[in-house]
């Protein structure tokens, strides 16, 4: 999460943590509370990023801050209202197949690139090659690893949009990462089900 810059590292770290101080943003960015602040104005103009106040038995309320719906956006998420309304258009009118089809299309090419990044390469090698590729892709990933097993979690959806009203692309995601991983991948929370992010839990294919 280092390498992106701080207001994304802003929001992800509120879809994270659902609510932050200024303090405890301030020490997970090693920046100080003035230059959190000077951020987070800016996120709150374009709306990104909300408050609560948060009132004290003694002296002023504090703040606590949250990513909006919106943050999505600024992450680059391409769901927007009309891409929302053309999908509830093709349902509504009988085309969910065409739908279908361009979801096939698009996760058998992405599977064919992927697969090709990971040739040779063990599961820990494809697994990190995997969390860089949805990186550039702007999925903004955060991987774990605990003993063999891994923990995939991505902060951003960039279609989002698709996927709320087309629920087989989660399936055709998940079922990708297992062919082009070789391993087991289950799939614990999505952002099209309300959470904060999109979970993957990977281990090692219990046929080898």
């Amino acid at each position: 999460m280092e390498e992106y810059p701080t207001p994304i590292r802003i929001i992800l770290l509120l879809k994270k943590n659902k609510y932050m101080s200024l303090e405890e943003l301030a020490s997970s960015l090693s920046i100080t509370k003035m230059a959190v602040l000077n951020h987070i104005t800016v996120l709150e103009q374009n709306g990104s990023v909300g408050r609560k106040t948060v009132k004290k038995n003694v002296g002023r309320p504090s703040y606590i801050f949250y990513a909006t719906e919106n943050a999505d956006r600024n992450l680059g998420n391409v769901s927007d209202a009309m891409l929302d309304d053309f999908m509830n258009f093709m349902k509504i009118t009988g085309h969910e197949k065409i739908i279908e089809e361009f979801l096939k299309d698009r996760y058998s090419k992405v599977k064919s690139e992927y697969a090709g990044d990971m040739v040779g390469k063990d599961l820990d090698a494809k697994v990190r090659k995997l969390a860089l590729l949805r990186q550039e892709s702007g999925y903004y990933p955060e991987l774990k690893k605990s003993q063999e097993n891994y923990e995939m979690v991505e902060y951003n959806c960039p279609i989002l949009a698709i996927s709320k009203h087309f629920g087989i692309a989660c399936s055709m995601e998940t079922n990708m990462f297992e062919n082009v991983l070789d391993a087991e991948v289950k799939s614990t929370h999505r952002q099209v089900n309300g959470y904060g992010a999109c979970r993957f839990l990977i281990s090692k294919n219990g046929k080898e």
